[in-house]
């Protein structure tokens, strides 16, 4: 029977973190004997490169940790600077990545020749909708009559009283059937009897078509 064995890489940090424990040095230790700074022995030991000041100083330090640990230098340093390619090409992917979801999405504001004439084309067709939408309406329905003057049920001791309001322009338009002079803005007013008591003012709007719209208004004269 043959048992397969496991091989594992260690990491340098991992491999300078063995190293230390087996011999029983804490790091405040190796700090004394080394000067190197407490932090730096940290982010060695946990891989931490880009927390570390700059290579020349990396390197320096290396040699002289790797002196107390009894380990070979030029080892040591060759896999630091393996992993340290590896960290940078890794770093500079991600800001790669970052720069290009940046470009992406700023190229998303971008004004081209491209967009601006969707965009035209898209109000060209929102016009040409509109205008055959207001046709359509106008065609089917029927025209708008708005009173200004006077409200709804109207109290006054007066024997006549001014009438007044908009439609459109181009309509038939008669009060209590008598005809009405509408202007080329479709605005109407005219002057009408009235008797003591309650009074219905109707008025009717037909347009070319046939269609006709009528508003009522009630106008109470007391004595």
């Amino acid at each position: 029977m043959f048992k397969t064995k496991q091989i594992t890489t260690l990491t340098l940090g991992e491999k300078l973190r063995h190293a230390r424990e087996s011999m029983k040095i804490a790091l405040w230790q190796v700090t004394k004997n080394t000067r190197i700074p407490i932090e730096y022995l940290k982010n060695l030991e946990e891989g931490n490169y880009k927390s570390l000041p700059a290579d020349v100083y990396v390197v320096a330090y290396l040699k002289k940790y790797a002196e107390v640990l009894n380990l070979n230098s030029e080892e040591v340093l060759e896999q630091f600077k393996k992993e340290r390619g590896i960290t940078k090409n890794l770093l500079n992917s991600l800001k790669s990545s970052r720069d290009s979801s940046y470009f992406a999405k700023k190229s998303l504001l971008l004004v081209t020749p491209k967009r601006i004439g969707l965009v035209l084309a898209i109000l060209a067709i929102a016009l040409v909708f509109g205008y055959f939408w207001h046709q359509l309406s106008y065609l089917i329905n029927p025209p708008t009559i708005r009173i200004t003057y006077p409200a709804s049920d109207f109290t006054t001791r007066e024997e006549s009283i001014e009438i007044s309001g908009q439609t459109e322009p181009d309509v038939y338009l008669t009060i209590n059937g008598k005809e009405l002079y509408v202007d080329n803005k479709g605005y109407f007013k005219s002057m009408v009897d009235l008797e003591i008591g309650l009074n219905a003012l109707k008025i009717e709007a037909r347009d070319r078509f046939g269609k006709t719209n009528t508003v009522v208004r009630r106008v109470m004269v007391t004595e």
